[in-house]
């Protein structure tokens, strides 16, 4: 097995962020995200996902944590497992406003993920690792496009735009860790493009049946015209999803690394506008 001699060049410092993020049923509304329940809906299928994937994403990192010898990608490793475990406390938080705003399938379907990542474990280690080098790659990607269209994140509502910036900036930040950790430890292009079609295939499909379910809990699953507005903005204007395609094959690129995209400009962006959000 090999060390880690080097990292990638330009990473910016990943220094983990405490936010005080109160998050009140009486005051969050199940519409949070542009007035639209479907949109809205897609959010919290996102956020149903996190805290028990990030959890996984931290070991599978942290497990190869005694086979780097670079001291920068073993500070790097630090900074991402910090930022990814206070994700998931957040997302926590967040996920307890399911019960309030009537998603009574959260339950059953967070302990189907949990279930389904407890086989993914069983895995040789290596794979677990290019699952999340996977994994981290398409929530940077939706972190850049939220980052992108910040103008829009204005659509959020107050009480939970400052949790989602923060998370889009803080993924866009550590996009890298998990890829240069997988390579420092030999892993090679054949795995790592092959499990980014398995995971995606399975992400999309987790993704599809929690915002089904969550629809049918608030009884708008089998009323299509509900949808309109969210498909719009999802794949229409300003197309969060559309927008990730082009960065998300080049990952199938055999030189591929996570630093190609210059997201510096991004990066300033969210800072400026988590600086300026409410306390």
């Amino acid at each position: 097995m090999q060390t880690a001699t080097e990292t990638s060049p330009n990473r910016p410092v990943i220094r983990p962020r405490r936010l005080e993020l109160p998050l009140d049923p009486a005051v969050v509304p199940a519409a949070w995200w542009d007035d639209d329940l479907f949109l809205s809906l897609f959010g919290d299928s996102l956020s149903l996902v996190f805290p028990v994937g990030e959890k996984f994403f931290v070991d599978s990192v942290r497990r190869y944590r005694k086979d780097i010898t670079d001291a920068q990608l073993l500070d790097d490793i630090n900074g991402f497992a910090g930022q990814e475990a206070l994700h998931s406390k957040a997302h926590a938080a967040f996920n307890e406003l399911f019960e309030a705003h009537g998603l009574k399938s959260a339950k059953a379907r967070e302990a189907h993920v949990a279930r389904l990542l407890d086989r993914v474990r069983k895995l040789p280690p290596i794979l677990q690792l290019a699952a999340t080098c996977a994994l981290e790659h398409l929530t940077a990607m939706l972190g850049e496009q939220l980052l992108s269209v910040s103008d829009e994140i204005g659509d959020v509502h107050p009480s939970v735009r400052k949790l989602w910036m923060w998370h889009a900036l803080e993924e866009s930040e550590h996009k890298a860790v998990a890829f240069d950790v997988y390579q420092a430890v030999g892993g090679g292009y054949t795995i790592r493009a092959g499990v980014m079609l398995a995971a995606t295939v399975i992400f999309i499909a987790e993704m599809v049946h929690i915002h089904g379910c969550f629809a049918r809990d608030k009884g708008i699953l089998l009323k299509p015209g509900r949808w309109v507005h969210a498909v719009s903005y999802l794949w229409g204007k300003p197309g969060l999803l559309r927008r990730i395609v082009p960065g998300y094959f080049d990952y199938f690129r055999p030189g591929f690394h996570p630093n190609d995209r210059d997201t510096d400009a991004l990066l300033e962006i969210g800072r400026a506008h988590l600086a300026a959000s409410p306390a």
